[in-house]
């Protein structure tokens, strides 16, 4: 159950994103996480649930493998979702393409 202090929190982000308020406070009530810490799966549970890109920066990079994709958690598995998908984009993006020649 979130506290009104969190519940603040998320509505602010929402407003901030652009995105639904009551849809990201539901989203953070049904994550399977407690006191913190991502719960322990003996097994994958995948779920019928949509995630969503703005459900990164609440999660961890295990909840979103046991959670959505049904697969085992890895090492490392503790870090934020949002930065870690971050650090997986190519460096291709960021460079400069060659100017043509004649």
């Amino acid at each position: 159950m979130l506290t009104s202090e969190q519940r603040q929190k998320l509505t602010d982000e929402a407003k901030r994103r652009g995105i639904d308020p009551a849809e990201l406070i539901a989203a953070a009530e049904s994550s399977p996480a407690e006191g913190g810490k991502p719960a322990k799966a003996s097994a994958p549970a995948k779920t019928d649930r949509p995630l969503y890109m703005y459900h990164l920066p609440f999660v961890t990079v295990n909840e979103v493998r046991t959670t959505w994709l049904g697969l085992e958690p890895i090492a490392g598995g503790e870090a934020n979702a949002a930065k870690y998908a971050a650090e997986q984009v190519g460096s291709s993006a960021s460079a400069k393409p060659e100017p043509p020649t004649e």
